[in-house]
């Protein structure tokens, strides 16, 4: 273990309590063999009961030490400790090898007027989503499987670029209120079928079409799906569930102009289905979104606020619920209640991704650094491909003084990115936060060009061009630094100042006027 593995290790005790356990308890037991000592004679008990109560406090004190590492004493009671129960994986690849796997491609399109792509992609993310809550199948992301809608390649690929050992695919003819659903589950290794069904249904049996094929890929791959979908959604009106497909559709798309067709299309499902929590949810992703990293108004404050509470009254036990309320909580300032409702989301559903990564934003928003590289790195563990919370990782460490674990972070997630590039190579957010782990590891012109290619691809998306900003503040270009932050300001959206201020890749730029006058800009 080098130096700063064992500062690591040593620091995750002490946030931990492990030490302060160790030593309560080494008094208390030296305290309790004095009694002993001092008694026992007195109360006739044997001699060996003596030696008896010194070994049970030998045995006893490994037992408190693993006990305080999982579990956190709390003002709501003792619970496990969601930063603690990060796996002890430390190659991902042999995780990912002994794992049964699947990735769920977008179901083709084969309507008449072949306009339901989004109704197709709904309908594989569902079952995705059902297939996730297995606890010992890997299920390959919603972003990196539907990478292969548009353009399927041979099985053996999609089996060897995504890691996985099988592939759902199907078909969807959708005509009024009946539908046609293809489905076949394929080994990716030989090409032949583990299980193929078709089903000629109503409109009004998708989610027991769901559960069907969620189950059947249980059987074939011999693993449990315990929980099943969420029978609450059975009686939501089809028109209600259209309009809920579209708006997911439009909402993983993450541009400024589809989270607003998004929102619309949750309003639309909401207005058929008032009472719909998961439509309710959805919007309320929308508001949170809108002011992280669009439009940092009041009234998307207040409306992420007031949707994030009524998911919460109409689906409680939906992780997304809890997840939007940490949101709206985190960009209301409200740390404690964030990290209330994030917690909650995790012990809901632990693979989750969303909810461990934006729990980590939330600790980079409050300055907890640290305890925001434990919740990004749990997020890289849920999401085994994703390549965002690797590199910020890669920034916290920079910002902590531990630049060797910057660099060893960086080439993870490098490697990651090209990974993605490779399946996609106009993915804009791959290559700009890529750009900032090429410049990290030396290779600037490479760096340079990704970077103005994202830019340019993308001049409306906040997130990307902030991310400029902080891409020629690292490369010391101050004014093209400056240029970039004033244009995501005033011509894109708007950002966080709390983000703005603990983001150690702003340092070069720090005290220059210009960006005093930003900062000053932000209303208290």
């Amino acid at each position: 273990m080098s130096e700063v593995q064992s500062k690591g290790f040593w620091s995750q005790l002490k946030e931990r309590k492990v030490i302060r356990v160790a030593i309560a308890y080494v008094l208390v037991g030296w305290v309790m063999m004095q009694i002993g000592e001092v008694s026992f004679e007195a109360l006739g008990l044997p001699e060996w009961t003596l030696s008896l109560l010194i070994v049970l406090v030998l045995l006893g004190f490994p037992l408190a030490l693993i006990l305080a590492w999982a579990y956190e004493l709390t003002p709501h009671g003792i619970r496990k400790d969601p930063a603690g129960d990060i796996e002890t994986v430390t190659d991902v690849e042999d995780y990912l090898a002994g794992a049964p796997s699947i990735a769920v491609l977008p179901f083709d399109d084969m309507s008449p007027k072949g306009n339901q792509a989004y109704f197709c992609e709904g309908m594989a993310e569902e079952i995705l989503n059902a297939l996730c809550k297995i606890a010992n199948l890997r299920v390959a992301s919603r972003v990196a499987a539907f990478q292969f809608g548009a353009k399927r390649a041979d099985i053996s690929e999609i089996g060897r670029k995504l890691k996985v050992q099988t592939v759902l695919e199907g078909s969807v003819r959708k005509s009024g209120d009946n539908l046609r659903i293809t489905a076949q589950l394929v080994n990716t290794s030989d090409g032949y079928h583990l299980w193929s069904r078709q089903y000629d249904r109503r409109l009004e049996d998708i989610f027991e079409i769901q559960e069907e094929i969620a189950n059947s890929i249980a059987s074939a791959l011999s693993v449990s799906l315990r929980q099943k979908l969420d029978k609450s959604q059975q009686h939501i009106d089809p028109k209600a569930y259209d309009f809920f497909l579209r708006g997911l559709s439009y909402f993983a798309k993450h541009t400024t102009q589809d989270n607003v067709f998004a929102r619309q299309m949750f309003n639309q499902a909401i207005e058929i289905e008032p009472k719909f929590g998961r439509a309710v949810a959805g919007l309320a992703y929308t508001y949170g979104f809108e002011y992280m990293y669009f439009n940092a108004s009041n009234v998307n404050l207040n409306e992420a606020r007031k949707t994030s509470a009524r998911a919460l009254e109409l689906a409680p036990n939906l992780a997304e619920s809890h997840v939007s309320a940490g949101i709206a909580a985190c960009m209301g300032q409200d740390y404690k209640e964030a990290e209330i409702e994030f917690e909650k989301a995790i012990e809901l559903d632990p693979k989750n991704y969303e909810a461990w990564y934006f729990f980590g934003r939330a600790k980079v928003h409050e300055g907890e650094l640290e305890r925001a590289l434990k919740l990004f790195d749990r997020a890289s563990k849920v999401r085994p491909e994703d390549f965002q919370s690797v590199l910020l990782q890669a920034q916290l460490f920079t910002s902590l003084g531990r630049e060797d674990k910057a660099i060893e972070v960086t080439r993870k997630g490098i490697k990651r990115v090209r990974a993605i590039l490779e399946l996609n190579p106009d993915d804009n957010r791959a290559l700009n936060m890529g750009a900032f782990a090429l410049l990290r590891l030396g290779e600037k012109e490479e760096a340079r060009k990704w970077m103005s290619m994202s830019m340019k691809n993308a001049p409306m998306d906040s997130i990307i061009q902030y991310n400029g900003a902080c891409f020629f503040s690292l490369a010391g270009d101050v004014e093209h630094a400056l240029d970039c932050l004033e244009n995501c300001l005033i011509k894109v959206g708007n950002i966080s100042r709390e983000w703005l201020i603990h983001d150690s890749d702003m340092d070069n730029i720090r005290g220059n006027p210009r960006y005093e006058a930003i900062i000053s800009s932000f209303p208290e």
